[in-house]
């Protein structure tokens, strides 16, 4: 899954500082473990800390780009695929 990781944040280039801001609200509003995961994820790659830290640090929103891109071949959730329409990452 590691490999699909890897091509998924080739990409999904680096994130603004507002996609972090973004991911910090997400968890205010769900304070859940899932939503950690993503703001930990986000930051880290906005940091550019090396993928393969960020594979362990945030394993599990890691996993779940790996999954979609995998599955579908684009790492963003279907809705924002779609809602990217081409200018989506993987279309780009």
């Amino acid at each position: 899954m590691k490999k699909y990781y890897l091509k998924a944040t080739r990409l999904m280039g680096r994130p603004s500082f507002k996609d972090v801001l973004d991911e910090v609200e997400e968890l205010y509003q769900d304070r859940s473990l899932e939503e950690l995961a993503d703001v930990v994820h986000s930051a880290c790659r906005y940091l550019r800390v090396p993928d393969t830290l960020t594979w362990h640090l945030a394993n599990q929103t890691a996993r779940k780009h790996a999954r979609r891109m995998k599955e579908r071949g684009c790492p963003r959730s279907l809705r924002n695929c779609e809602a990217s329409g081409p200018n989506c990452c993987c279309r780009q």
